[in-house]
Parts: structure tokens; sequence; C-alpha cells
């Protein structure tokens, strides 16, 4: 028993200024990629995008509104079958603006995961060169769902990775 007790301590001992010695910093990447000139330029291409599909969805559905305006001011002078077709017509109409809304939607959504994982993957070989540069044995990530509570900015190399991006 003793003799555990004492290679407990003794390990504890000469581990104990490696542990000390060990330099942290910490990186927050979705700061990095909102501050960046890559960033910067994804967002307004990915604003871009969905102006142009908002703008699309929005010509269908003023299309859309003026048949159907036109529809019920004419339809005392339809036959039932020309009521019919144009209904059904109406009714296509809002399945076509469903699917684009729809559609907009999921591209978007593909877009953007696109993106930031490519946006991510250039970011990992930056910040390992930080770290190298600046002497680091561990970077930690944080932001909001990162558990780290509390840091001393001189530990903080967003901005340094922010600068190696821009180059």
């Amino acid at each position: 028993m003793m003799k555990k007790v004492l290679m407990v301590a003794l390990l504890a001992a000469l581990t104990a200024p490696v542990m000390a010695q060990a330099n942290v910093g910490v990186v927050d990447i979705e700061a990095v990629i909102k501050k960046s000139n890559k960033g910067k330029a994804f967002f307004e291409e990915l604003d871009a995008f969905k102006t142009q599909k908002k703008s699309n969805i929005d010509n269908m559905v003023k299309t859309y509104r003026e048949k159907q305006k036109d529809v019920q001011a004419k339809a005392a002078s339809l036959s039932e079958d020309k009521k019919q077709s144009l209904a059904l017509e109406l009714q296509n109409m809002q399945t076509n603006i469903k699917r684009a809304q729809e559609d907009a939607e999921r591209e978007t959504q593909v877009k953007v995961q696109s993106g930031l994982e490519k946006l991510t993957g250039a970011l990992e070989p930056l910040v390992r060169q930080v770290a190298l540069e600046k002497d680091l044995h561990l970077v930690l990530q944080y932001g909001a769902q990162s558990g780290i509570v509390f840091f001393h900015e001189k530990i903080d190399i967003t901005e340094d990775v922010i600068k190696k991006f821009n180059e």
C-alpha cells in the first residue's frame, strides 16, 4: 500500500512541471468566419442568393394574385368548364410557389453548410500555424456551445487567425 502511495506521489511530482508548462490558446472560429474577408464575402454571396430566390418567389406570388383577381372579375361570365380549368391553373400556381419556397430553403441550407465547411476546413491549418508560431501546445475552440466559462484574453488567438486568413 505504501509503495502505491509513493508511486502516485512520485508520478504526480514528475508530471506536474510538464503540465504547468503547457501553453494553451483559444480561438472563436465563428468570429473568425464572420470577421474575415472570406467570411464576409461568403455571407454577402449568400445574401445575394437569398435575395434572388425571394425576388423570384415574389414574382410568382404577384403573377398568382393577378391571375386570381382576373378570374374573380370574370367569374360571372365564364362557363363551368372554364372556371374549373382556371381553378386548376391557380391551384397549380400555388403548388409551384410552395415548391419554389421549399427548394429555395433547401438550396440555402446546402449553400450555408457547404460554405461553412469550406471556411472551417481552410481555417484548420491556419489555427495550427498560429499555434506553432505562438508555441501553443493546445488550442481550444470557444463560442456559445464550447463549455469554456472563462479565459484570459492573453490566450485568445482569434484576431491572429483572422489576420492569417485575410492574407
